[in-house]
């Protein structure tokens, strides 16, 4: 269904800022001299709401979204403490056997529906194990598939590598899960244009808001291997078949308690001056 723009004309100062933060530049005044889309503007807009957005009266609604309905615009973190949680924040591979409160989780599903996407292609799946049962049984079952894979010397190429884990596995070692009672499995149908980018943005948008509920983080990227590589560990994800997987982010409350941040190697940076060009 084509996007529509509506407008309370008793609202509306004809400001012009709806037109102005257009990126695609698709809204015009009409004849009636309110804002509306240009010919075959409908057709072209990739739905990103900023004219909803900007509007300083509420007076556009988009696709029949009340401004109304629109959450507040509220305080955003001052620089250092931003700075302070992202400096401090760490790979957790320790995690508390209890389940998350359930209005954290809430929360973080929340804050994902606003996630940046290219394009504001915002097509995202997201596969959570809410509760730490359910993460158990991923985590039997990816344990039993690798050390029955090893057995009959049947891994498949990508993860042939894992045949280095039998040790650890015998000896129950929490290979794939880190001992994180949740984890978020995230994908993206592959012909979006940003599918290389988008995913990733979100885990970070994620991880970051997630320690700032005080929960710890940990990219689980030898699970997404196992994942991608055995079909049948896949299809438990009840991922669409529109959709790849991506990455899947393991979480929970720490453990672990660091009493200071580490001294990390500086990363290479380069001033860019008139002389470069």
């Amino acid at each position: 269904m084509l996007p529509t723009i509506q407008i309370q004309t008793e609202k509306c100062t004809r400001c012009g800022l709806c037109l102005k933060d257009c990126l695609a530049k698709l809204i015009t005044f009409g004849e009636d001299g309110f804002p509306t889309f240009i010919p075959g503007g409908a057709e072209r807009c990739f739905r990103c709401q900023h004219c909803l957005a900007v509007c300083p009266q509420g007076a556009l609604s988009w696709s029949g979204k009340n401004p109304a309905h629109s959450p507040a615009v509220g305080s955003i973190a001052d620089a250092e403490r931003l700075a302070n949680l992202l400096c401090q924040r760490r790979s957790i591979r320790a995690y508390r056997q209890e389940n998350v409160a359930p209005e954290k989780l809430a929360q973080l599903r929340r804050v994902m529906d606003f996630v940046p996407t290219g394009c504001n292609d915002h097509r995202l799946f997201f596969a959570c194990a809410d509760d730490r049962s359910v993460t158990d049984t991923f985590r039997d079952a990816a344990r039993k598939t690798v050390l029955e894979r090893i057995a009959t010397r049947t891994l498949p190429p990508s993860i042939a590598h894992f045949v280095n884990l039998k040790p650890a596995l015998d000896a129950g070692a929490d290979i794939f899960f880190r001992t994180a009672p949740h984890f978020v499995a995230i994908a993206v149908p592959p012909e979006s244009k940003d599918a290389h980018i988008d995913p990733y943005i979100a885990a970070t948008q994620f991880e970051i808001l997630a320690n700032a509920l005080g929960l710890g983080t940990c990219w689980g990227g030898m699970a997404t291997d196992l994942f991608l590589a055995e079909e049948t560990l896949l299809k438990r994800l009840s991922i669409p078949d529109t959709h790849e997987l991506k990455i899947i982010l393991l979480f929970g409350t720490p453990a672990v308690r660091y009493a200071r941040l580490p001294q990390p190697e500086p990363c290479s940076w380069v001033q860019l001056i008139t002389g470069n060009i």
